[in-house]
């Protein structure tokens, strides 16, 4: 189950759990301010509560597990390092959010400067260590890439944000929009979960493994569509366009061949975190038809169908994972299993409320606030019971002194 990770490297649970506990308030905030969101710079700030919020927090907390354990790669310090990219991201997305949904633009300037600085130097310190890596596996590269495109997204980001406070947002606005959703969302988002897939697939649900050309040419291969749609917005929209659908059937590629290896699984069991990524590799398979025909729900369901069921769905196996290591690595063998550690029937109930919260805002967005409100809410009290285990067992002297 554990095939070449590297355990004895794991950093300590703190440092991750700082950004994937806290990850779903972002949530709840989020659903709780689109019931009162009436202009667009008051969307703005709400996509940003799920985008930078949840799903940049979840991604972060992940990485700086993976690496040590995955990859091969420590980062010094990695609960001081933590603090120091938490703090300033946990402020930036609370004035990023206000400035949008006050519309005081004014404070635009305080929140790019902390978003970059959390961003971009989590982004360059963990290129660099990404880049010293011992071997180069399509996981590696994926990450590589992703982190590639997040500091794009995010410089394009900060830019923008400096724009909307300054009042002059120039000609070039709208390719630079959709440049910086292109990163964030298929290059930042898309190709890290594709990366983490790589490993965390086999490894929880004991799937086969495809070959690792096909996984490097699938990395690659997104990438250099992404790079060219990106690079053709500046020469014709119907290039770009042509691009960027190509693109997108890259990414149904890529569900269609995860769903094969799911139903490949040796463990026939079915368990929430699996509903969640057979909704969000489902969700894919509908992208080009409403990019087509509804273009506007078309972040929605990328956004929301894919993106953050497959979060919601890998959050549900790597914080008990996580909690049980901690635990058994200092010598204890009768704490939970992983399994037991999650109430199963609450998380149905709170994959249900995912479901409804999904269907609302492709139909009735004001309706799926409540929803939203509730699914990360639960979400979190179901995470906070693992974490709980654990600080519990960390208050017992190990059987062995550890």
């Amino acid at each position: 189950m554990f095939k070449g990770l590297s355990l004895d490297q794991a950093p300590p649970f703190e440092a991750p759990l700082l950004f994937l506990l806290t990850a779903p308030l972002w949530g709840i905030v989020g659903g709780a301010a689109l019931l009162f969101a009436q202009s667009q710079p008051q969307q703005i700030g709400v996509l940003h509560l799920f985008t930078i919020g949840f799903m940049a927090q979840v991604m972060i907390g992940a990485l700086q597990q993976m690496l040590p354990v995955v990859v091969g790669v420590r980062f010094p310090k990695p609960t001081l390092l933590s603090k120091l990219i938490f703090i300033p991201l946990a402020l930036g997305i609370a004035l990023f959010f206000i400035a949008f949904f006050g519309q005081s633009f004014s404070l635009l300037f305080i929140a790019a400067s902390l978003l970059l600085l959390a961003l971009w130097g989590f982004g360059a310190v963990t290129l660099w260590r990404l880049f010293h890596a011992p071997k180069a596996t399509p996981t590696v590269w994926a990450m590589r890439l992703s982190l590639f495109s997040l500091l794009i997204a995010a410089g394009l980001g900060g830019h923008m944000a400096v724009g909307f406070a300054q009042g002059s947002l120039g000609s070039s606005f709208d390719i630079l929009l959709l440049i910086h959703a292109l990163f964030a969302a298929f290059g930042w988002v898309g190709l890290l979960i594709v990366g983490v897939s790589y490993q965390v697939v086999p490894m929880f649900y004991v799937t086969p493994e495809p070959s690792e050309g096909f996984r490097k040419w699938l990395v690659w291969g997104t990438f250099a569509l992404l790079l060219a749609t990106a690079l053709g917005l500046f020469l014709s929209q119907k290039i770009a366009l042509a691009l960027f659908v190509t693109l997108l059937f890259g990414y149904l590629l890529y569900g269609a061949w995860m769903l094969k290896l799911l139903q490949k699984r040796k463990r026939k069991i079915w368990e929430v975190s699996l509903y969640y990524w057979y909704v969000g590799l489902m969700s894919l398979f509908f992208l080009p038809l409403l990019w087509f025909f509804d273009p506007e729900r078309f972040g929605t369901l990328f956004l929301f169908g894919f993106a953050i069921s497959i979060i919601i769905g890998m959050l549900y196996k790597i914080i008990p994972f996580l909690s049980w290591f901690h635990i058994s690595s200092r010598g204890f063998f009768d704490m939970p299993t992983m399994k037991e550690m999650i109430d199963e029937k609450m998380a149905l109930v709170q994959f249900g409320l995912h479901l409804t919260a999904l269907g609302a805002l492709l139909l009735w967005p004001k309706i799926a606030a409540l929803f939203l409100v509730l699914s990360f809410a639960l979400l979190l009290w179901l995470l906070i019971r693992p974490v709980r285990i654990y600080l519990e067992y960390k208050k017992k002297p190990s059987p062995f002194g550890i």
